[in-house]
């Protein structure tokens, strides 16, 4: 009875997401419930939390969102705010536009519309370790690379579909699911990426960019033509000759916390450790001193600084909140039993290790695609991860990578993501034209990732 009320209130809060009910406060109030039936049963979610009670059962319902936060804002959501911050202020100082222009330019060159979609994706993944955040990369991809592809004989749906992809796989110290999947798996951002990430991204990467070039080429050649595409052209041509022009040496910046967290590990310099928020601010200061020499008013640069804490401001407010409704939801299924009947039903039926894994990727495919998140995805149910891979005697990094791999996969196809509605309205179609032209390739990215995975047990 409790894990069929548990499934209703899972079935209630996704509803209420695609509704567009505000998510943080819709899984907060669903992580409460579950934990209010938790303490119905007499089960003892607060040592579960690793907490001591108040001294009544209603107030340690409350207190888990305390017990949570100030478990979580010094440490992983640090490390998300500063990253946050830096990226917003490297697109007030044009250091991603230079970043991005750099890249693209040399895309223009190609004649054959397709292989430069198909590189436009690769380039785009590249783009998304150093830009981690999905719908900020898209829209800088949207007014450089957009009228190219374009140009060059794309249709605007083509050109919305592999721009919504560039950041499908969250790769990177700086991507948030990627932070979570590191710590989750008991790694740092560093070696979770280069040892891990990159032993499924490479090949998916390479299966998705083969899969956009046939797939939009089908599509397009059954599309009609855009009517209005040359005066889109001239509307995004105003915008890049008003932005701000900086030097091309910027391009660089936003690669420096990257950077430093590779030279400063166990791969280069071993002796030393980075930390990702002190890389940062450290970027921060180079990016400064940047400003300093180029702008030569330093008024003006100092004030611009405080772009920097503002965004990590909105990322508390976005990113970091969703972490620790997440985090309360993710203890409520835990505390009423319903993660410990998932692994029981799994060994219950025999199922084995690769089996368990292709469930919690439906579960957190159908969220990412409900919520439109891939970080809800994960964020919920990233937990699960080390219980079910103790169950195996397997790494908890073997269900982590999987997982949040495939959160950013299922997200690029859905309607309601944020990058998918941006790309859509840039592209004046319906964010069903982009989705049907988006699903094949994730489609062949997620079966990629879970073959690997395979390999990995």
């Amino acid at each position: 009875m409790v894990h069929i009320l548990t499934i209703l209130i899972v079935c209630a809060a996704g509803y209420l997401i695609v509704k567009k009910y505000q998510t943080q406060t819709v899984i907060f109030a669903a992580g409460l419930l579950l934990l209010t039936i938790a303490a119905f049963q007499g089960n003892d979610f607060v040592s579960m939390a690793k907490s001591k009670s108040t001294g009544w059962v209603v107030f340690d319902i409350f207190d888990m969102i305390r017990v949570i936060i100030s478990g979580r804002v010094g440490k992983l959501g640090l490390i998300i705010m500063a990253a946050g911050g830096f990226a917003k202020y490297m697109g007030h100082i044009g250091a991603a536009r230079a970043m991005v222009d750099l890249t693209v330019k040399p895309l223009s060159k190609l004649r054959s519309p397709y292989v430069v979609i198909a590189l436009a994706y690769l380039l785009g993944q590249v783009l998304n370790i150093f830009i981690p955040s999905a719908s900020g990369l898209a829209m800088l991809l949207l007014i450089s690379m957009f009228p190219i592809l374009i140009r060059l004989g794309a249709t605007p749906a083509s050109s919305a579909a592999v721009i919504a992809t560039t950041a499908c796989l969250d790769l990177g110290p700086a991507s948030g699911n990627s932070l979570l999947g590191a710590r989750t798996s008991g790694m740092d951002a560093s070696t979770y990426f280069v040892s891990e990430q990159l032993m499924l991204a490479v090949p998916a990467m390479i299966v998705i960019a083969v899969l956009h070039f046939f797939v939009q080429r089908y599509f397009d050649k059954r599309a009609l033509e855009s009517s209005d595409v040359s005066e889109k052209l001239e509307e995004f041509r105003s915008k890049q000759e008003s932005a701000r022009k900086v030097p091309a040496l910027y391009a660089i910046l936003p690669t420096l916390p990257l950077i430093l967290l590779l030279v400063f590990s166990k791969f280069v310099v071993a002796s030393i450790k980075l930390n990702v928020v002190t890389a940062m601010f450290i970027s921060l200061i180079v990016a400064v001193f940047f400003e300093l020499v180029y702008t030569r008013k330093a008024k003006e640069v100092m004030a611009d600084v405080k772009v920097f804490f503002i965004g990590m401001g909105d990322t508390l407010a976005g990113i970091v909140t969703l972490i620790f409704a997440a985090e309360v939801f993710a203890l409520g299924l835990k505390a009423v039993g319903f993660i410990d009947m998932l692994l029981s039903s799994a060994h219950g039926v025999g199922l084995p290790a690769i089996g368990l894994l292709i469930v919690i990727v439906l579960i957190i495919g159908i969220t990412a695609l409900m919520t439109g998140s891939g970080n809800a995805a994960f964020f919920s149910f990233a937990n699960l991860a080390p219980d079910a891979a103790a169950a195996f005697g397997l790494k908890a990094v073997v269900f982590v990578l999987p997982m949040q791999l495939v959160a950013g996969l299922f997200r690029s196809f859905s309607p309601v993501a944020g990058v998918v509605l941006a790309c859509a309205g840039t592209a004046d179609v319906s964010p069903f034209e982009v989705v049907k032209r988006t699903f094949i390739p994730m489609a062949g990215g997620v079966i990629v990732v879970v073959i690997g995975s395979w390999f990995m047990l």
